[in-house]
């Protein structure tokens, strides 16, 4: 949908003319901010079908105590994704862990990185460790 431009409002011309109507500048205007904003169509609702159905057709994520998997993007189910932490790979939460949160290690390794020359990864919880999510192993730094 192309952008038009919104010619500027009559502030010069009285809203209300003589007859207790709107004045016919005003109106003008009016209808043109009317039109620009989807007339009997909402714009709005209709921008985000059309991003709805523009995105890939996958499970997204969603934040719940935590990180995990959460419903199909096809239910314009639309959220936020969060860590559970951000921290070194040892300072990491050991406990009150979901299957399936996330979190990211700051000096975790991705793989060809040596040892102790981790530049970050982010991690999953599952099976009671952390895992990289570049290698699938557990988060070594």
């Amino acid at each position: 949908m192309a952008g038009a431009s919104l010619s500027p409002p009559p502030i010069h011309t009285a809203l209300v003319a003589g007859s207790g109507q709107v004045s016919a500048g005003w109106l003008a205007w009016f209808n043109a901010v009317f039109d620009r904003l989807g007339a009997g169509v909402d714009k709005v609702d209709a921008a985000y079908t059309a991003a709805a159905a523009a995105a890939p057709r996958t499970t997204q994520v969603v934040a719940i105590g935590g990180l995990h998997n959460g419903g199909s993007l096809t239910e314009d189910n639309v959220a936020v994704s969060f860590y559970r932490a951000m921290t070194v790979a040892a300072n990491l939460p050991t406990t009150g862990n979901n299957e399936g949160d996330w979190a990211y290690a700051y000096d975790g390794r991705k793989p060809g990185e040596g040892s102790g020359a981790g530049t970050g990864v982010p991690v999953w919880w599952t099976k009671g460790a952390w895992y990289a999510a570049t290698s699938g192993a557990a988060v070594t730094t």
